[in-house]
């Protein structure tokens, strides 16, 4: 361990002969023994890290990509200018945090000047699909920063010590220049250390990863993502600034979502909270999948969006539970839709809907 003393001297002779960059990196390469030693200075070193983080900094990516001795492969994907091609659809929760991210940086000078550092670390948790990558990709593009993700196939090795001189590596990199560091997949690094089935290489580079978190600097943002949040090491939850919990959205926010990327089809033929309850229980990327679907059905059949959505809609119908269809058949009568579409579109029987329904078959409407 160093003698912190002897570099508290050193530290000093330093800044007496001017050398600013030399106290920078004393201080920076001391900072994880001094949080170890005296865990009730940590605020203070970080705003210390902030601060020296601020100071000559570029934007840029800081040369080539690092990669995999062994393969060769890049160990990150670099995408210079996320974007996000249509505006995203956000729980209220979920969109509050986002906000706030963005205004802490935007008023960065406020914070530093109150001793406050902004949010440079989140962990996105929920199922698949229900956004974590794409918030990702929105706040790099609000920030203006680079986006680094982590390549998990190329930096998982199967030789021992490998996996954990990869993960080492893109870090150091990530590091150097402002940016947002994204971690899929993160249970698949931070296991449990209680895991008896984990190798003592493993578990060392969790508590490698926690110590990262820990003094992350603030000139960037990293964020981890996962779907199996019992998989990670307790301990992880603690040490990100936010936890971020993306649940599978709403009714209401998939009418938002089906207006905002078919505004021709919502509502075309029955309500868009209707449409929008044939897929509920599924994610905001499976209704996208659905919607797209429909595009490209259009233009290859060299028919209406909406005639391919609606087709959709009806396969999915049909596919429900008799129950969810039997209500679905009657909100569709109540709009003034004909029997005979009502029972194309749900697979109800004209006979079942006058008998058990009542729907008459004097309804007309397209």
């Amino acid at each position: 361990m160093p003698d912190i003393e002897s570099e508290f001297v050193h530290l000093a002779r330093l800044a007496a002969g001017g050398k600013a960059d030399d106290v920078a990196a004393l201080f920076r390469r001391a900072a994880p023994t001094l949080v170890r030693r005296r865990p009730d200075l940590s605020d203070g070193i970080a705003t210390v890290l902030g601060m020296l983080d601020r100071t000559n900094i570029s934007r840029s990516v800081p040369g080539p990509l690092p990669v995999d001795m062994d393969s060769r492969l890049e160990l990150l994907r670099l995408d210079n200018s996320p974007t996000v091609a249509v505006s995203p659809v956000w729980p209220r929760p979920v969109a509050t945090v986002l906000e706030e991210v963005i205004d802490e940086r935007r008023m960065e000078q406020r914070l530093w000047e109150a001793g406050v550092k902004p949010t440079n670390s989140l962990i996105f948790n929920g199922p698949p699909g229900t956004g974590k990558t794409l918030a990702a990709t929105w706040l790099a593009e609000q920030l203006n920063f680079p986006l680094l993700t982590l390549d998990l196939s190329a930096v998982m090795s199967s030789f021992l010590g490998k996996t954990g001189n990869n993960i080492r590596t893109v870090l150091d990199y990530a590091k150097r220049s402002p940016g947002v560091l994204l971690l899929d997949e993160f249970d698949a690094l931070a296991k449990r250390r209680d895991d008896g089935l984990e190798i003592g290489e493993l578990k060392r580079l969790v508590t490698v990863l926690l110590q990262e978190i820990d003094l992350w600097p603030t000139h960037g943002i990293l964020i981890s993502a996962t779907n199996h949040p019992d998989l990670l090491d307790p301990a992880v939850w603690r040490r990100f600034d936010r936890v971020v919990e993306f649940p599978l959205p709403t009714i209401s926010e998939l009418g938002e979502l089906i207006d905002q990327l078919a505004p021709d089809t919502a509502g075309c033929i029955f309500p868009l909270e209707l449409m929008a309850s044939l897929f509920q229980g599924d994610s905001f990327s499976d209704v996208t999948r659905a919607i797209e679907s429909a595009n490209r059905t259009a233009l290859v059949r060299d028919i209406r969006i909406e005639e391919a959505m609606l087709q959709i809609i009806s396969d999915r119908c049909r596919s429900q539970p008799r129950s969810k269809r039997l209500i679905f058949a009657r909100t569709l009568a109540d709009a003034g839709i004909s029997q005979r579409k009502i029972a194309e579109f749900t697979g109800v029987s004209r006979d079942t809907l006058r008998k058990r329904l009542r729907i008459p078959a004097r309804n007309s409407t397209t």
